[in-house]
């Protein structure tokens, strides 16, 4: 018979026992997870590390896939610091001859470009055969572009419908205006804009902060730091450069006198920023002075002024903006009356060559507040309104937006546009069915935020 120390002894050995198998089942079972994620890593690694070099791969559980059947996975890519780097797409779309193209489409978290292409081997006797040599030269249109993509070609555009839409006269290029001074929030506007073919296939309106801490006006608007009426500012501006991708045309957005429009759907704000810098944009278009020549326009003023270009000032961030308010120094860019009234603004083209064709001497000129800055236009009298009320001049209200659509998607949603590859036509536009479908769902999946 066991004494009561012998009990004690025989309970407290078994519970330890107990607690050591425990342990040996919980740690053969993490170290079993673990070599098993080690597993998944590795595969992942292997076929995504050439469209999208991640430390990790986390794969998306979510129920918009259940609307996507083409899409047999997405992932996104994390960094070291575990930071999310972008999004990675294994799918299988058709070709609209029945063909099956498997492929896999990375994409950048923030912007939506596409970072990489990847064809996936397949045995499908039902497959699309795309050479390297093919997939390089569809690669190099794609690699860069935000999604979703378009066809643009000289053909679509010289029906007698589009040549009424079209600016005459705009050089293929980028180009790009922002304005001269910051505004309450100490936000600079300013516009890109690519044309191809004389169209303008591309725009993109944002404000970075002369506070060179601060995030641009859309990624604030996004975080609640920036806040206005209606939907979220990044959400109108996203819908007004659509718009203007439509009716190609800034008068045709009908802004009215006070600087807002009715014709787009979810505009709220004030557009008058855009619809000036776009006209600039356009004008630049027309005159050859690219985003580079803008750049340098805007060394000439600084170097007029203070002596020294942006780099030398420091007032070049990150994304490669002149950070710099001339709001000081309103005489270099402000067109007066006889009488000395502001009644307009130059522009940066016409102030170069200004300041290269004349001595360009600064003084006894009226100043211009930022008051009264925001009642002025470039270029015209104070009171003049193209637009007012939302009547285009001469326009017809039934030909105001041009309609059109591709793998679903409204021609208005397109953010950028590339010419077909004329030897892989309908391989080229089989990868941009499956970049186009990559943004179908993230607009689900992201509630439209992409």
């Amino acid at each position: 018979m066991m004494t009561h120390s012998q009990l004690k002894q025989f309970i407290t050995e078994a519970i330890l026992l107990l607690i050591i198998g425990a342990a040996v089942v919980i740690g053969g079972y993490f170290l079993s997870n673990d070599n098993a994620n080690r597993r998944i890593q590795n595969e992942y690694h292997t076929r995504f590390s050439s469209v999208l070099d991640a430390s990790v791969y986390e794969k998306v559980k979510s129920k918009a896939l259940n609307d996507f059947p083409e899409i047999k996975g997405v992932y996104i890519g994390y960094n070291e610091a575990g930071l999310p780097e972008g999004y990675v797409m294994d799918l299988t779309v058709k070709s609209t001859s029945g063909q099956n193209l498997s492929i896999i489409v990375s994409l950048d978290y923030e912007s939506t470009r596409v970072k990489g292409l990847s064809l996936v081997p397949s045995n499908d006797p039902n497959a699309m055969q795309i050479s390297d040599s093919d997939m390089e030269m569809i690669s190099d249109k794609l690699i860069g572009k935000q999604i979703p993509v378009a066809f643009v070609t000289e053909e679509e555009f010289e029906d007698d419908d589009t040549e009424n839409y079209t600016i005459k006269g705009m050089k293929d290029g980028v180009y790009y205006a922002q304005r001269l001074f910051d505004d309450r929030n100490r936000y600079i506007d300013y516009v890109e804009m690519e044309v191809v073919n004389g169209v303008i296939t591309r725009v993109n309106w944002d404000a970075f902060s002369t506070d060179k801490t601060n995030q641009d006006r859309g990624e604030a608007s996004l975080k609640g730091a920036y806040e206005i009426s209606g939907l979220d500012w990044a959400t109108q501006s996203y819908n007004l450069c659509h718009a203007l991708l439509e009716c190609q045309d800034p008068d045709r957005l009908a802004m009215k006198s006070d600087g807002t429009t009715d014709i787009v759907d979810g505009v709220t704000c004030d557009i008058r920023p855009f619809v000036e810098l776009a006209k600039e944009c356009i004008s630049n278009s027309q005159n050859g002075y690219d985003k580079t020549r803008y750049m340098k326009g805007l060394d000439v003023m600084l170097l007029s002024l203070y002596e020294k270009d942006a780099e030398e000032l420091e007032y070049i961030n990150d994304d490669g903006h002149v950070v710099f308010s001339f709001e000081k120094d309103p005489e270099i860019y402000t067109i007066y009356n006889d009488d000395e009234v502001a009644i307009g603004y130059k522009s940066v083209r016409e102030i170069e060559a200004e300041i290269n064709g004349t001595t360009h001497v600064l003084n006894n000129t009226p100043s211009v507040t930022p008051a009264d800055q925001a009642d002025v236009q470039p270029n015209k009298p104070a009171d003049y309104d193209s637009s007012e009320d939302g009547l285009t001049p001469g326009g017809d209200s039934e030909n105001q937006i041009i309609t059109d659509s591709l793998d679903d998607l409204p021609m208005s949603e397109m953010a950028s546009f590339i010419e077909p590859t004329a030897e892989a036509y309908e391989q080229t536009r089989t990868v941009i069915k499956a970049c186009n479908t990559c943004y179908k769902f993230l607009k689900e999946y992201l509630n439209w935020k992409v």
